[in-house]
């Protein structure tokens, strides 16, 4: 069967004319569906909820917790692996290193800690140094890192802002994610003529304590 064939009576020529147009469009058609989606049926560019809104974050609390000995300017490597996936953001980590130092009661002689973190693992967040004497109360030292700028987790009632506005401000751009690292050092500080009977200070216990708090943000109508 030639061309000819297939236009030889008015019908065959519109039913060609028809079949062209259709492979035409049809490739057409299917290339601007994406966009068409994107913008249209998932709401692209919408502002959400407006007016008085209230906002809430709900969040999940992940830690770890080790005990060490250490003698003096004994070092000691402490990890935390955060794989928290991008569906939630991190709102802060921190981490917490306390000790007591009950063996040699007195001004003079008390133990004390330093630590520094490494997050060369992690992109976009600062080292920080942490120190502290072991003399109870708030002994040791506590490092903390705000992975989402100003949060404190608080509900709070917006006006002017839209939901999309809010939403946007609520997230930690994917940072923090990996191991979070740090080497803590102890520092032994004994009587160097002990009293006879009394316990010689030779080493010192460290609680260590990570805690990242990961949170969802929730708004609603006022």
């Amino acid at each position: 069967m030639d061309f000819q064939d297939l236009v030889d009576t008015p019908l065959k020529v519109k039913t060609l004319a028809g079949s062209v147009a259709f492979l035409i469009a049809f490739p057409i058609y299917f290339a601007a569906m994406p966009s068409l989606i994107d913008d249209d049926l998932m709401g692209g560019g919408t502002p959400g909820l407006t007016g008085g809104l209230k906002v809430s974050f709900n969040e999940s609390v992940f830690s770890l917790e080790e005990t060490v000995t250490l003698g003096d300017e004994e070092k000691y490597d402490s990890f935390f692996d955060l794989l928290s996936g991008t569906d939630v953001n991190i709102g802060y980590v921190e981490l917490q290193v306390s000790c007591f130092d009950t063996d040699e009661p007195g001004p003079g002689f008390t133990d004390s800690v330093d630590g520094v973190s490494d997050l060369s693992d992690l992109d976009g967040i600062e080292d920080q140094t942490g120190e502290g004497d072991c003399s109870g109360g708030d002994s040791g030292f506590t490092i903390r890192w705000d992975v989402t700028e100003n949060y404190t987790g608080a509900e709070y009632s917006e006006e002017e802002s839209t939901e999309s506005e809010i939403r946007s401000q609520w997230i930690d751009g994917g940072l923090g994610r990996g191991t979070w690292a740090a080497t803590i050092t102890c520092h032994v500080n004994s009587n160097p003529v002990p009293v006879i009977g009394e316990i010689l200070d030779s080493d010192e216990e460290f609680d260590i304590t990570w805690t990242a708090v990961t949170y969802t943000v929730i708004v609603e109508s006022a």
